[in-house]
């Protein structure tokens, strides 16, 4: 079974653990998402039960990551049929590091860390929505995060640029009121450290995101003058789209696996390859590999084992991907009756693992496409 690894980044307070306590308690059963996940260690499943249970109806809130833990959480993807079958389909191994780690000083250097990151499939960095608001209205202490903080994280995301990068919002639910997604997206652009992130990524064809979620929803908790958030009496968190980054986690790495293929077989071409502007992505890749015509098969081909998809799966990726950002809203709208109708046949054919594979990812991609609805400035490719 394929297992994909996530790095998670984030200072202290910023929300990692409540994150992954809240999509666990939220994909803990199958629903119309078309998946569940599974913790295979009863110890960590009771762990993020009782942290969910302690933001739900306990004062306090949950503590972060001490300097001194590394917290590895593995989740299996499974699918459950109409007829109750039940199989797995990959596995999702997140790391969560204290926020010490990125941004405290150290007297060595911190190898175990900087291994891990490297070997990681793919990044997600949460961004303390408190503090984004704070930088918006210009309150010192998170514009010093901006120039201190901020720029650390950043800095090892870049020390990984081959690897999708989703930067993930969390607290939405008080971000909401004030600010869409839109305007934060602009000011965070303004910092010159993640702007040349992600032109960088851009121009490698990486896939970068802006995520926001909550772990919580609205109107759970009240944030106070002094900055510290209340529970509201009577109130039941209601998670917001804390699936979406896990969802959006394999296509991003399907989609650089396919950029990486196509650039490595360019660079192996003695000759030089001319692609015009206006090409498809079918000529384009026709050119690229030397085999017109082929397609996704030919992709599908060389791809590595862990990636070869169904043709339709790779399609609806590629396509995708070569879309400006400003095409991408209309192109998720026209999209969403084909991609329930493709998730609910996938779901149909569920025997073994490979086809549960191929039924998550199908599920994955209906998550990804209401995303763009929703969100059309969380692309970050081609915004520069």
């Amino acid at each position: 079974m394929n297992t994909y690894s996530v790095i998670m980044l984030g200072p202290r307070g910023s929300g990692k653990t409540v994150f992954l306590a809240s999509m666990y308690k939220k994909l803990s059963t199958q629903g119309k998402l078309g998946f569940f996940l599974k913790v295979e260690s009863t110890e960590k499943r009771k762990r993020l039960n009782n942290i969910y249970t302690q933001v739900a109806f306990e004062e306090e809130w949950p503590r972060g990551t001490r300097m001194s833990e590394v917290s590895e959480w593995e989740f299996t993807c499974r699918v459950q049929t109409q007829s109750l079958s039940t199989y797995d389909a990959c596995k999702f191994a997140y790391i969560d590091y204290a926020g010490g780690r990125l941004i405290d000083e150290m007297e060595e250097e911190d190898e175990e860390f900087n291994s891990i990151t490297k070997n990681a499939d793919i990044m997600l960095v949460l961004l303390d929505g408190q503090k984004l608001c704070g930088l918006m209205g210009g309150k010192r202490s998170d514009m010093i995060w901006a120039a201190k903080d901020l720029p650390s994280m950043l800095q090892q995301v870049q020390d990984n640029q081959r690897r999708p990068v989703h930067f993930v919002i969390s607290k939405w639910d008080i971000v909401e009121p004030y600010y869409n997604l839109r305007k934060i997206r602009d000011r965070l652009l303004e910092i010159e450290e993640f702007t040349n992130l992600v032109r960088a990524r851009n121009q490698a064809g990486i896939p970068v995101r802006l995520i926001p979620v909550s772990s919580v929803g609205k109107g759970f908790a009240t944030l106070n003058k002094d900055g510290s958030m209340a529970k509201n009496d009577g109130v039941f968190p209601k998670p917001f789209q804390v699936e979406v980054p896990l969802a959006c986690t394999l296509p991003d790495i399907i989609e650089k696996k396919v950029q990486e293929l196509r650039q490595k077989i360019a660079a192996e071409q003695a000759r030089e390859i001319e692609v015009k502007p206006e090409l498809n992505w079918r000529d384009k890749f026709g050119k690229t590999l030397g085999s017109i015509g082929q397609g996704v098969k030919t992709i599908q081909k060389f791809l590595p084992k862990g990636y070869r998809f169904d043709e339709d799966i790779l399609e609806v990726l590629i396509e995708f991907a070569e879309k400006p950002a400003r095409e991408k809203k209309a192109v998720a709208q026209r999209r969403t009756e084909e991609l329930r109708i493709k998730q609910a046949k996938s779901l149909n054919k569920v025997v073994d693992e490979k086809t549960a594979l191929d039924s998550a990812v199908n599920s994955f991609l209906s998550i990804r496409n209401q995303l763009d609805i929703d969100f059309p400035e969380s692309d970050l490719r081609n915004v520069l």
